[in-house]
C-alpha cells in the first residue's frame, strides 16, 4: 500500500480547496460582478428600424449622459406611456366548487369567438372577457398603451407544445390596440406562481389557512413542482404558501429545465411579433417571488441573470457564458441564441416582490445586459401592500411607513434604473377606490414629477377585494344567481376616470420638461425648453377635459390644436428658448355615475 506523506496530503487538500473556492466564486457574487463589468464595457448592438405606416413608430431606450435613460420614439423624443391593464387573457381559477383545483380555462381561447361579439361574463371568474369594445373605451379615456397580461399555462399547456390559437388571440388584441392607436406591452403574468399549486385538505397546519386559488395564475401544471409541500396561506398572503415558495424556487433553479422552457416560450412570442411596432416589448415576469431565497442574492444571482438569459435568447447578444440549459444555471450563465434576433423591442424587467412591498431596493444594481432597450419596472403599491398595511394594520391616512413618503419608491428606483442602464416604468399600481383622493392622487403626482409612464391595475374586475373591486368600473353582482350571465361590468367610476383620464405630454424633445395636471379642475401646465429644428412636443387631452388651450413663449410657427376621435391633441414646435402650454380650468364632460354593486 502506498502511503501519502503528510505534505502531499496537505498540498492536495489545498488544491481541492482552491478549486472549490474558484467554483464558488464563479457561481456567486465574484463571478456575477466580473460578468457585469464585462457587460458594462461591451458595446451595445445596433438595430435598424424600418419605416412604419401609421402613428405607432418603433420605440427604443435613449441613454442621455449623466441622466436616467428614457423610452423614446424614432425622433429621439421622450415618450410617456399612460396605460391600463385588462385581465381578460389571464388563466385564473374559476368556479364555485373549491374542491376542484383544476378547472378548464374559463373563456374561449379561439379568437373567432370575439369577432364582432363578446362572450358572456360570469361572476365565477375573477375578470370579464377582453373584447374590442374594451380597447375602444380605453382609447377614449386618452390611454395610449396597454399592458396585456398572458398566462404561461395557456401559452404552453403541454411541455414543448405551444397553443397557436392563444397566440392568435393575443395577435387579435394587438390588432385592436393598433387600430385604436395604442401600444401593447406583452406581459408574461403570474400571481403566486400558478393556479395549479393545489389546495391542502382541511384542517390547515397551525397558523395556516385554506388556500383560495381565485387569485392564482401563471405556470402550467407540468411546470409547477411543489414536492408535496402543503398548499395553504400564511399571514393571509397568497404568496406565503409553502407550495408556492417551493414551486418558485424550483423555477429559479431550473428544476427539470422548466426555466429554459419559459425562455423558449418568450422566444416564440418574440418570433411572432418581432416585426410589429405596436408591440413595445415584453414584461418578462410579473412580481417575481424569491421562493425560499433571500435578497439581495435572489435578485443579483437568480432573477436578473434570468432576465439576461431571456435577452440573450431573443436578441442573440450572448452576454452570458455558455452553460448547460437543463440544469441549474449560475448567475454567469447565458442562454443559446433562439434565432429570433429581435433587436427592436424593449424588455421590461421587474424588481423582486420584496422590493415592491417595501418600496426599497433589494438588489445591488449590477449591469444586466449590453442590449440597450432595457426598462426597469416597479409596482408602487404604497400603503396598499407596504409593511404599514400588511403587518402594522395602519390605514393610509395614519401610516408611519414608508419613511420617505410616496416619493421614496420613485427616487430610489431612478437610481436603480441608472445603475443597470435602463429606463424606468411603473408597470403596475392601483388601490381600493375609497382611497383614491389620497393614494391614487399622490401616486399620479409622483409619476408626473419623475416623468415616468404607468400601467394601471386594473381595467375591469368582477368581484371584490376586501369588499370592493379595484377596476375602472364598478363590479358585477357576485352574490346572487352565480350561474347566470352578467354584463361585462357595472358602470364607469367617474371619480376614477377624472383622475386617470389625464392630460399629459405623450412625446417631447425635452426630457427635462415639467408638467402638472389638476384632476379637480381640468387645468394643466407644461414648461419646456427647445431649439429651432427640434421635434415637436405633443400633449394629449382626453375628451372629458374641455378647457381652452394656450401656448406662449419661444415656439416655431402656430401651435396645432387638433380634434381627434378621443379628444384633442396639441402639437408645438420649439423655438429658441422656453415655452409653456396651459389648459384652463373648465367643467368636465364625465360619464354617468352609479352606485357600487356587490
Amino acid at each position: 500500500m502506498v502511503r501519502l506523506v503528510p505534505h502531499v496530503v496537505t498540498r492536495v487538500g489545498r488544491i481541492v480547496a482552491a478549486v472549490v473556492l474558484i467554483l464558488l466564486a464563479a457561481i456567486t457574487y465574484p463571478g456575477a460582478d466580473l460578468l457585469s463589468l464585462v457587460i458594462h464595457l461591451t458595446p451595445a448592438p445596433t438595430a435598424t428600424y424600418p419605416a412604419v405606416q401609421g402613428p405607432l413608430a418603433w420605440l427604443h431606450v435613449e441613454h442621455p449622459a449623466g441622466s436616467t435613460p428614457y423610452i423614446a420614439d424614432e425622433q429621439g423624443r421622450m415618450v410617456l406611456l399612460h396605460g391600463v391593464i385588462p385581465g381578460g387573457l389571464i388563466d385564473f381559477w374559476s368556479g364555485t366548487d373549491h374542491s376542484q383545483t383544476n378547472p378548464a380555462p374559463f373563456y374561449p381561447i379561439d379568437p373567432a369567438a370575439y369577432e364582432g361579439a363578446c362572450p358572456a361574463n360570469y361572476a365565477t371568474v375573477k375578470v370579464p372577457p377582453l373584447c374590442e369594445s374594451d380597447i375602444k373605451d380605453m382609447a377614449a379615456m386618452g390611454f395610449n398603451s396597454i399592458r396585456l397580461p398572458l398566462s404561461w399555462s395557456l401559452l404552453e399547456p403541454l411541455r414543448g407544445q405551444f397553443d397557436q390559437r392563444y397566440v392568435d388571440r393575443v395577435a387579435q388584441v394587438v390588432g385592436w390596440a393598433k387600430a385604436a392607436g395604442m401600444y401593447v406591452i406583452i406581459d408574461i403574468h403570474q400571481n403566486a406562481y400558478s393556479r395549479y399549486v393545489g389546495r391542502s385538505a382541511p384542517p390547515p397546519l397551525p397558523g395556516g389557512a385554506l388556500t383560495d386559488l381565485w387569485y392564482n395564475s401563471g405556470a402550467p401544471a407540468w411546470a409547477t413542482i411543489t414536492d408535496g409541500f402543503p398548499s395553504e396561506n400564511y399571514l393571509q398572503q397568497r404568496e406565503l404558501n409553502p407550495a408556492v415558495l417551493e414551486a418558485e424556487s424550483n423555477f429559479w433553479y431550473n428544476r427539470n429545465g422548466i426555466q429554459s422552457e419559459y425562455i423558449a416560450t418568450i422566444a416564440m412570442l418574440a418570433r411572432r411579433f418581432k416585426d410589429e411596432s405596436a408591440v413595445i416589448g415584453y414584461s418578462l415576469f410579473n412580481e417575481p417571488m424569491p421562493g425560499w431565497n433571500l435578497p439581495p442574492g435572489f435578485e443579483d444571482l437568480l432573477l436578473f441573470p434570468f432576465y439576461r438569459r431571456v435577452i440573450d435568447a431573443v436578441t442573440g447578444v450572448h452576454d452570458g457564458l455558455p452553460c448547460p440549459t437543463q440544469v441549474f444555471m449560475p448567475a454567469v450563465c447565458g442562454f443559446p441564441d433562439a434565432g429570433v434576433h429581435d433587436l427592436r423591442q424593449l424588455f421590461f424587467m421587474e424588481t423582486g416582490l420584496i422590493r415592491e412591498i417595501t418600496d426599497f431596493p433589494t438588489h445591488l444594481g449590477l449591469p444586466v445586459s449590453s442590449y440597450p432597450n432595457l426598462v426597469l419596472s416597479i409596482h408602487p403599491y404604497t400603503h396598499g401592500y407596504t409593511p404599514d398595511a400588511l403587518f402594522l394594520g395602519q390605514t393610509p391616512d395614519k401610516a408611519t411607513y414608508p419613511w420617505g413618503g410616496y416619493d421614496q419608491t420613485y427616487s430610489l428606483a431612478e437610481r436603480e434604473a441608472r445603475a443597470i442602464n435602463a429606463a424606468l416604468f411603473v408597470a403596475e399600481f392601483g388601490n381600493d377606490p375609497k382611497w383614491d383622493p389620497l393614494i391614487l392622487t399622490n401616486e399620479l403626482a409622483e409619476q408626473e414629477r419623475h416623468r415616468v409612464g404607468f400601467a394601471f391595475w386594473t381595467w375591469q374586475e368582477n368581484c371584490a377585494i376586501g369588499g370592493n373591486s379595484w377596476g375602472m368600473y364598478n363590479p358585477v353582482d357576485c352574490i346572487h344567481n352565480l350561474a347566470d350571465a352578467r354584463p361585462a361590468s357595472g358602470c364607469l367610476r367617474t371619480a376614477r376616470e377624472q383622475l386617470l383620464a389625464r392630460v399629459y405630454p405623450s412625446a417631447s424633445a425635452d426630457p427635462n420638461l415639467t408638467y402638472h395636471y389638476d384632476a379637480s379642475t381640468g387645468a394643466f401646465t407644461l414648461h419646456a425648453t427647445g431649439h429651432f429644428g427640434e421635434p415637436s412636443t405633443v400633449v394629449v387631452i382626453p375628451s372629458l377635459v374641455t378647457g381652452p388651450v394656450n401656448v406662449s413663449g419661444a415656439v416655431a410657427g402656430e401651435p396645432v390644436v387638433a380634434e381627434v376621435p378621443n379628444g384633442r391633441t396639441v402639437t408645438v414646435y420649439p423655438g429658441a428658448g422656453d415655452f409653456k402650454i396651459t389648459i384652463s380650468a373648465a367643467p368636465f364632460d364625465l360619464g354617468v355615475a352609479c352606485a357600487v354593486t356587490n
